[in-house]
């Protein structure tokens, strides 16, 4: 195979897709790009010989995957930009229906979040670098019990979860703000149903009667089936105070939630709006800490501009180092940036019941959640 068809090849084995399922399964796939990387790197002199055809293929598939996974993730409420090297994404702004105010909260130094008000149309995102490095032993390679891939593909892993920590931090931030209007914003200390079909509607009405929920698994789990119908009313068993002919109410509840509670464990609409499931996993080895937050959901407005910018900066850096004591080490490295657009179009609902420890809680990283300087 050429470069461009191993290239191809190792997009579809980290898509998990096929380019042709009548003849080769997401297996096949993965297997033959493991043997034609074996072939490009069988020893470690074919290595240097070959490498920079090696970091070519692997530059071209993180700059394909990279923008795809945040696309096929949040695609619909997310503008994506790729710039060259040295380069600001520049993002229109959307005037509408008389909304006045307006601010974005992007990432400043150190970690800071700085949410401005915008008197222009356009605005643009930075990008900073993210990168990881794993090591490659090729006495192991040689024996088959390791292959280039498998370093790779936790790379890219690890280059997703760090586009997924930026559009969290992000997005709490902005939820921190003072600016964004009280009406958006319910806390409780348990799920109430009436105060989460108010923030459904005030989305709505910016997204031409339409709407989606985003929501960690345990917030989606706390809600349940939802009760739409009066109660039914029928016979009270006689007890030492409650006399025979005593009702009792059963609420009635969506079939359609019970379906999907018994199929999944979670409801997947809420009185006409759909809910998505935000990935999560725990960040410390004591499952203490996620990386989700469990006790926030956002409600987006569907089909107005969209409210998630994220720039890609330049083409994915890949090097090699040795060590002295000759293990090989890959580095990559990429640059992006999020920003959020906050105008009084979206929501944010807390459920203070559900409220565990997440690393970015405070994403200004100071003490201060409203670190916020306006211009």
């Amino acid at each position: 195979m050429n470069k461009n068809d191993i290239r191809d090849l190792y997009i579809h084995a980290f898509k998990g897709t096929s380019p042709d399922v009548t003849r080769f399964s997401v297996a096949d796939v993965k297997d033959t790009l493991v043997e034609e990387l074996r072939a490009l790197a069988p020893n470690k002199y074919e290595y240097e010989k070959n490498k920079l055809d090696i970091f070519q293929i692997v530059q071209e598939t993180f700059d394909e995957v990279l923008p795809s996974y945040v696309g096929n993730f949040i695609g619909q409420f997310a503008e994506i930009k790729s710039v060259g090297n040295g380069q600001r994404a520049s993002f229109i702004v959307k005037r509408g229906r008389g909304r006045a105010k307006t601010f974005v909260t992007e990432v400043g130094l150190a970690g800071v979040y700085e949410a401005f008000r915008l008197d222009v149309d356009t605005f643009e995102v930075s990008a900073k670098a993210y990168g990881g490095a794993a090591y490659v032993d090729f006495e192991r390679m040689l024996d088959g019990s390791e292959n280039l891939t498998e370093p790779l593909q936790l790379l890219l892993e690890g280059l997703e979860e760090a586009i997924y920590r930026e559009l969290l931090k992000a997005l709490i931030a902005a939820t921190q703000n003072s600016d964004m209007p009280a009406a958006n914003k319910v806390t409780t200390n348990t799920f109430d149903p009436e105060a989460m079909q108010r923030l459904c509607t005030i989305a709505k009405n910016y997204g031409g009667g339409s709407a989606v929920i985003f929501a960690s698994p345990e917030f989606i789990q706390s809600m349940g089936p939802d009760a739409i119908g009066m109660p039914v009313y029928g016979i009270g068993n006689p007890g030492p105070t409650t006399p025979a002919t005593a009702g009792y109410a059963t609420p009635v509840y969506n079939p359609n939630d019970i379906a999907s509670i018994a199929a999944t464990g979670y409801i997947t609409m809420f009185r006409g709006t759909p809910i998505v499931q935000l990935p999560q996993a725990f960040t410390d080895e004591e499952n203490d800490t996620y990386q989700t937050p469990t006790d926030t959901a956002f409600i987006f407005p569907a089909g107005n501009q969209k409210i998630i910018k994220v720039v890609f900066e330049g083409q994915t850096d890949v090097r090699d180092w040795q060590h002295r004591d000759r293990q090989m080490e890959i580095e990559i490295y990429k640059k992006f940036g999020v920003a959020i657009l906050t105008t009084n179009d979206w929501c944010v609902y807390k459920n203070t019941s559900l409220t565990t420890q997440y690393p970015y809680a405070n994403p200004d990283r100071s003490g201060n959640p409203h670190n916020t300087i306006y211009r």
